[in-house]
């Protein structure tokens, strides 16, 4: 094992110039990185046009797309370095975030994972501290009590006012860029593969800070992150699915059940609002939210 050293994985699915870029910054900013871009069946030729642009980068095709979690344990087993950078492909870490990350969990050898702070594409904030999503907290957010008031209670587990100025250990954080330790990854057994798209990285972190591992905001280290870069609104019934399933494995059916109403009924009422919203925001806003309510998040209850 490569001590210290680092290979950075990023999962593709036709988002070509998303994944170009997020490889570039890890190839500009951490030379010493390995990089492993797995190729989820996209059929857009991101073979051809990262060797073209970023040399560095190596393409695992895959046959088929079996969702995120599958593609991070694939190209985790390429190789063997102490740490494993999971960067999304509509993400991008700035100069100095991969050694400030990899300095945070080489000082604290309980810690198994370190995340940055997050930046918007226009260099504004965005929420990188989570906590995990109970059904109370999933209520919380879907009913907008999180949303609109400041008492600690009805906190939800993104809408969270976390402070983000100063280093901490925090319960869960966004998953677009995180340093996992390799030995805590191998240990835990990887991402469950029965998520496809989001609260794998959820779940990971939920199932490390079990075995008593810490999970680490590391706010000196930066990264820009759009968001949405492969599905965005017409996939947003995939985030309940998620939550419904996470729900299920960690809170029982019963909780699982609770959840996923509140998800449910969250969008709805927010459907109803976008049929009266005027313009490209109201546009968005219905596809995003027919989207949840033809989602699947009910059949991950039983």
């Amino acid at each position: 094992m490569s001590e210290g050293g680092v290979a950075a994985v990023i999962v593709h699915y036709r988002t070509p110039e998303e994944t170009a870029a997020a490889a570039r910054s890890v190839a500009e900013t951490s030379a010493r990185s390995s990089i492993v871009v797995v190729d989820n069946a996209s059929g857009d030729a991101i073979a051809e046009r990262l060797a073209r642009e970023v040399p560095a980068a190596r393409v695992l095709a895959q046959p088929s797309n079996r969702g995120y979690g599958a593609g991070c344990n694939r190209g985790a087993r390429e190789g063997e370095e102490e740490f494993l950078l999971f960067l999304n492909s509509d993400a991008r870490v700035l100069p100095g975030a991969v050694s400030a990350l990899v300095s945070a969990l080489l000082a604290d050898p309980r810690a198994a994972v370190a995340g940055p702070r997050l930046q918007n594409p226009d260099g504004g904030p965005q929420a990188s501290i989570q906590r995990f999503p109970t059904p109370w907290r999933i209520f919380c957010e879907s009913s907008g009590l999180a949303a609109i008031s400041r008492g600690r209670l009805f906190r939800g587990h993104t809408k969270t006012r976390e402070d983000h100025s100063r280093p901490s250990e925090v319960e869960s954080l966004k998953g677009a860029v995180l340093l996992v330790r390799r030995s805590a990854f191998e240990e835990a057994g990887g991402f469950d593969e029965d998520f496809f798209l989001y609260a794998e990285e959820t779940d990971l972190m939920r199932r490390l800070s079990d075995r008593g591992w810490r999970i680490l905001f590391v706010p000196q280290a930066l990264a820009l992150h759009a968001g949405g870069g492969s599905g965005g609104d017409a996939l947003f019934g995939l985030v309940h699915e998620g939550l419904a399933r996470y729900a299920r494995k960690h809170h029982g059916a019963a909780g699982a059940r609770f959840a996923a109403a509140c998800l449910w009924a969250g969008a709805a009422a927010r459907y109803a609002a976008a049929l009266v919203t005027p313009g490209a925001a109201g546009h968005r806003r219905r596809i995003r939210y027919r989207s949840a309510l033809k989602g699947k998040a009910l059949l991950n209850t039983r």
